[in-house]
């Protein structure tokens, strides 16, 4: 299986809604203050706020001008399940324009034999 190590270019948090649980703000209360509530109706265990406002033109509140995570200890666990170099990285990425997220290069035993000394 191939690994990828986040660039930290911040388009996950642009790209699609993001949308977060009430377990979620019980561990970052900026959640329930700055996300905007779900009608009850619309609710489920997963998705009680929404931190993308709609129409899909602004970031998730909590990323910085630096697209960092300022939640980053205490963000949402559908922000702590989006994989580097998973379908919605390669997605977001395609949407603003980068190019794919290319997987870790591991060496090959036969390539850092030289290295070693």
């Amino acid at each position: 299986m191939e690994s990828y190590e986040c660039d930290e270019c911040g388009v996950c948090c642009r790209a699609f809604p993001i949308f977060a649980s009430a377990e979620d703000a019980r561990h970052e209360p900026r959640i329930a203050s700055e996300g905007r509530r779900l009608p009850m109706q619309h609710e489920t265990p997963r998705w009680t706020y929404r931190l993308f406002p709609l129409p899909f033109l602004t970031a998730c509140p909590f990323a910085g001008d630096d697209h960092r995570c300022t939640i980053y200890s205490t963000r949402p666990g559908v922000c702590r399940e989006m994989p580097a170099g998973g379908w919605q990285c390669q997605e977001a990425r395609r949407r603003h324009g980068l190019p794919p997220l290319e997987p870790n290069q591991a060496h090959e035993p036969s390539s850092i034999a030289g290295e070693l000394r």
